[in-house]
């Protein structure tokens, strides 16, 4: 009878945890990211980085649309998911042309779902992929970094 019992309990702690395992990633519930309106899961952690410089962006030395006086970078770090979610749009960046800016939200959370941050940007293109992954692999992480034309802080919690 022990012997039953303890096989029961076993069995149920093995499956407790592949339930784990194969539910969502328990770092997606902090961010939340939002693309023309539509939620994007698989995001994993962020960073904004923008530097004014004196320069206007009208300079007579721009090279291109994504060239800017200025450093507005938005970098994004995805799991499988959300590099699958974004797929159709870092495929575009890679084709003949210039992809099409996009509005995109951010929202950080606390463990305990209130907000920490929220940001709104606008014209929002890939610029930069990379992804590596070396031996025995059981998820992959990518990082995609943006530029983008416009930046505001929706809202940021107040302690």
């Amino acid at each position: 009878m022990k012997t039953r019992v303890f096989r029961l309990a076993f069995v149920l702690l093995a499956a407790s945890a592949l339930a784990r395992a194969a539910g969502p990633d328990p770092r997606e519930r902090n961010f939340k990211l939002s693309v023309d309106g539509a939620d994007v899961d698989g995001v994993v952690g962020y960073q904004i980085a923008f530097a004014r410089t004196p320069l206007p962006r009208s300079d007579s030395r721009r090279l291109d649309r994504a060239y800017s006086p200025d450093e507005r970078r938005l970098v994004l770090t995805l799991t499988e998911k959300g590099l699958n979610r974004l797929q159709d749009w870092l495929n575009a960046a890679t084709d003949d042309g210039t992809p099409a800016g996009k509005n995109v939200t951010i929202l950080a959370r606390d463990n305990q779902g209130e907000t920490l941050a929220r940001w709104e940007f606008t014209g929002v293109s890939p610029v930069t992929f990379s992804s590596a992954a070396a031996g025995n692999v059981n998820q992959v992480d990518s990082t995609v970094e943006f530029s983008f034309d416009r930046m505001r802080l929706i809202e940021a919690r107040a302690r």
